[in-house]
């Protein structure tokens, strides 16, 4: 039984479109009438999408995507500009932070708010309300209003009232990706649990661990657009080789980028030995990672540059930062190129993925996500020329011997 049809729906924006209820909205709307050019983008074009009753649906994709503005439609923050949804059941979301509560209540009144809103009678949302304020573990502000919460505040009471309020569909939006790891394994349990019981769930994660692990089936969404739907492992390696043609291209033209851009990341490139860029790097390898910059600024102060390393499931394997191992860069050229050098390389045979941040006077200028992948083969790290199983972590320098007792 189709639960979710979504059936040619598209949405469009307009580029700059300010917030209402401000001069410039007034302003912009004034100058609308008299014939002003308006310029919009779809945020998401033609989808069609049948989603079963008991489905756990991963959702992929860059940023900018769709993704979000897809949960969005389905939540009814937003509507279609074009095309139908229909939705059978009552629906719980957790999307971004804040989103769907009111920031003058108090953690225990948004509650009630919410199962209001799902059509809840207040006795019903009472018998639960233990049970969602103990899992969230906001005991001591839960009558706070949430206006003074934290974002990880946010996410623990969002994510706890979606959980418990036995919707029939939930809607999950990158929630794995914020709090402790502690929080982030009791979410995971509660989203296995609830698709146990036959919910229809549908989830937004960059965590591709996380998809595979709770989702069967998959789509794929870019630029709008849904470029595959079937399985969610064969979604999941669509989406990774289409990253990966992408990102054979120069950083400069990346659009998806964050920072004020006092510097742009305009290039990233792996240096083997006598400065030959190696096709596919080996275990064990010295290896140098060369990140260039440029500005129009002629000269850089207090330059902070962090590489974080993933495998294509989304796990972290292990972030280098100049800070931390050599010192922060106090001045260089607005135009550089800033080498970090492995004397070792550590990983294991694989695919991998790198994000680049730089940061100038711990303010962030530029960060490109998946700004370079590259492939790992076996290679000789110990003397002995053996490796343990690639899933077994990092490759970790080390000598035994032998103290015989007396």
């Amino acid at each position: 039984m189709n639960q979710i049809v979504v059936e040619n729906v598209s949405k469009t924006y307009q580029r700059g479109r300010m917030r209402e209820g401000t001069i410039r909205y007034s302003i912009q709307n004034w100058l609308k009438a008299f014939g002003s050019h308006k310029e919009e983008f779809f945020a998401l074009q033609e989808i069609n999408l049948s989603v079963n009753k008991g489905d756990v649906l991963g959702i992929v994709g860059p940023n900018g995507a769709g993704k979000s503005t897809l949960l969005k439609l389905l939540s009814r923050i937003t509507y279609p500009t074009k095309g139908k949804i229909t939705i059978r059941g009552n629906l719980s979301s957790m999307l971004e932070v804040g989103t769907g509560f009111h920031p003058e209540l108090t953690g225990k009144e948004n509650i009630f708010l919410n199962g209001a809103i799902m059509g809840m009678k207040y006795d019903e949302i009472n018998r639960k309300l233990d049970s969602i304020i103990s899992f969230s573990e906001l005991e001591d502000f839960i009558d706070t209003p949430v206006k003074h919460y934290s974002s990880g505040m946010y996410v623990r009471l969002a994510f706890s009232v979606a959980a418990h309020l036995e919707p029939d569909i939930l809607l999950i939006d990158e929630v794995l990706a914020v709090g402790d790891q502690a929080f982030r394994k009791k979410c995971l349990d509660k989203i296995l649990d609830v698709s146990g019981q036959g919910k229809t769930i549908l989830m937004v994660s960059h965590q591709m661990s996380y998809l595979r692990m709770l989702c069967k089936t998959g789509i794929y969404l870019r630029n709008g657009h849904l470029m595959k739907s079937g399985g969610i492992d064969e979604v999941i390696e669509s989406y990774i080789n289409d990253t990966a043609f992408e990102n054979q291209h120069d950083l400069s033209l990346r659009k998806d980028r964050q920072g004020n851009s006092l510097c742009i990341i305009s290039s990233i490139r792996f240096v083997g030995e006598h400065g030959i860029i190696p096709p596919v790097l080996h275990s064990g390898q010295p290896v140098t990672i060369q990140v260039e910059l440029a500005s129009s600024e002629l000269t850089l102060r207090q330059v902070e540059i962090r590489l974080d390393c993933y495998d294509f499931l989304g796990r972290q394997w292990f972030v280098l930062n100049n800070t931390v191992s050599t010192g922060i860069i106090e001045s260089c050229p607005g135009n550089v190129m800033i080498n970090c050098s492995i004397p070792k390389l550590p990983l294991n045979e694989g695919r991998f993925f790198i994000d680049v941040s730089i940061f100038c006077k711990n303010v962030l200028s530029d960060r490109v996500q998946h700004a370079t992948e590259f492939e790992v083969e076996k290679g000789k790290f110990y003397p002995t020329g053996r490796l343990p199983l690639p899933a077994k972590g990092m490759l970790v320098d080390n000598h035994w011997t032998v103290n015989e007792s007396r």
